[in-house]
């Protein structure tokens, strides 16, 4: 095995054509591990983790109290917030994680995030559904951000407190956190508007909630703990949580179910994460049918797949690059087309 030296090849291409400008990659296999890092980059390096949070650490935060008790995936909404209207109350926590419970996306005006998390779960509860709940798919954010808001009701703490108590600590996870400073040293830009120097996330509704964490982003990550998280679920480890959890989580729930947004393919879900099969066409090439990953907005993922023995954490700024230099000839790469060649060169220097 002649180690990574086409996939750094290929790194160093990307930067030189600007398609990014800051990476860490880590890629397990077997018994062997990589780190490959831009200039000026390090483990430690934050990126803003986007919908990776989603996962890492909202659904399994989630998990968590699952395995305690205090919480069921048949639970509703109803059990959890006030005057749920009535053709929302049956929608479980299931449904949250499988983005199948009709709601949608809608972006968080400044009045309404300003009073703080019951204002914000009235205008999501407001949202009309696309769709009667478990009939179809529609990948929410929103949906995620009311998980957010049901983890801190069930542990009785934030969801960035709970992240440190009950992942952070057992996992070893040394820099991750929430709602870093503007001025936060050894941070990486990952915002796509080039003219925002000041703000660090890359998500109008997290922005929103003026520091309250978002079950749907917000988080802050390094290579190094993502790493961490990603080993974790490779050996089923149960610091994480249990291994029934595992079993449940890593189901194909939604592969019945039509996307009921315009222009969006088929997509495959587990409990939060991916499902990887033929139609997660970015990581089909590297990865076998059944393991499973996220991916975030600003241009991080991993995947994870135990019948190989192998994980890959990507964190980048290309979707950042790709909004700076879309003037310019050849800037039209998005985050999914990167990872799809960065998979594809991983595959050919590990000959899988």
């Amino acid at each position: 095995m002649k180690g990574l030296s086409g996939t750094a090849a290929f790194l160093e291409e990307m930067l030189q054509q600007k398609r990014l400008s800051a990476y860490a990659v880590a890629v397990g296999y077997e018994d062997s591990e990589w780190l490959l890092t831009s200039p000026g980059v390090d483990e430690d390096s934050y990126f803003d983790a986007a919908s990776v949070g989603k996962v890492f650490p909202t659904c399994s935060l989630a998990f968590k109290a699952i395995d305690a008790g205090k919480l069921s995936l048949d639970d509703t909404l109803e059990q959890f917030f006030p005057n749920v209207p009535a053709d929302k109350k049956a929608i479980t926590v299931h449904q949250l994680m499988t983005h199948t419970s009709g709601l949608y996306r809608r972006e968080f005006p400044e009045d309404v995030a300003a009073r703080g998390r019951e204002s914000i779960t009235e205008f999501i509860l407001d949202t009309p559904l696309k769709t009667a709940p478990g009939t179809g798919f529609a990948y929410c954010c929103t949906g995620m951000v009311l998980l957010g808001f049901i983890v801190e009701k069930i542990w009785g703490i934030g969801l960035d407190e709970a992240f440190e108590q009950l992942m952070c600590r057992p996992l070893g996870l040394t820099r991750s956190r929430y709602n870093i400073r503007p001025d936060e040293p050894n941070a990486v830009n990952c915002h796509h508007d080039p003219a925002v120097t000041d703000i660090r996330w890359d998500d109008h509704n997290v922005q929103m909630m003026n520091g309250i964490p978002a079950g749907a982003g917000g988080l802050f990550i390094t290579v190094g703990d993502l790493r961490r998280f990603c080993k974790a679920l490779l050996k089923k480890d149960e610091r994480l949580y249990s291994g029934e959890m595992f079993d449940l989580a890593e189901r194909n729930y939604t592969a019945d179910l039509i996307p009921i947004e315009p222009g969006r393919g088929i997509e495959n879900h587990g409990l939060g994460y991916f499902y990887v099969n033929d139609n997660c066409t970015q990581a089909c090439e590297l990865f076998s049918e059944g393991s499973i990953g996220h991916t975030g907005w600003t241009g991080q993922s991993f995947f994870v797949d135990r019948s190989k023995k192998l994980y890959v954490a990507a964190l980048t700024d290309v979707t950042r690059c790709r909004f700076l230099y879309r003037e310019e000839s050849r800037r039209d790469m998005d985050a999914a087309a990167f990872r799809t060649l960065l998979h594809r060169a991983i595959k050919t220097d590990l000959g899988l």
